[in-house]
């Protein structure tokens, strides 16, 4: 009866790596997933599997939408061509 039933595992908390790895994911432009879980020591499928874990998206959900209003705010300073070269460069468009 049991035997078909999935084993739960215990959830740890987000530790040093799973913030790298969320810095990783945010950074423009994106390294490919397999440098990124070289980067934070762990096989790409652990990497896979810290995607799917809520908590590791609402950090990256977070992350995200920082990295995006400090874009913005830097988007309504703009007033010189040395502006906008540090736009495209964090954007990596050069």
């Amino acid at each position: 009866m049991g035997a078909n039933k999935k084993r739960k595992r215990r959830t740890v908390e987000l530790d040093d790596r799973h913030y790298l790895a969320i810095e990783l994911l945010t950074t423009v432009p994106t390294q490919n997933l397999d440098d990124i879980a070289r980067h934070c020591y762990v096989d790409r499928r652990t990497l896979y599997r810290w995607r799917l874990r809520k908590d590791f998206q609402r950090e990256l959900t977070k992350a995200q939408e920082r990295k995006h209003k400090r874009f913005r705010v830097k988007l309504s300073e703009i007033r010189r061509v040395e502006d906008f070269e540090f736009i495209f460069r964090v954007a990596g468009l050069i």
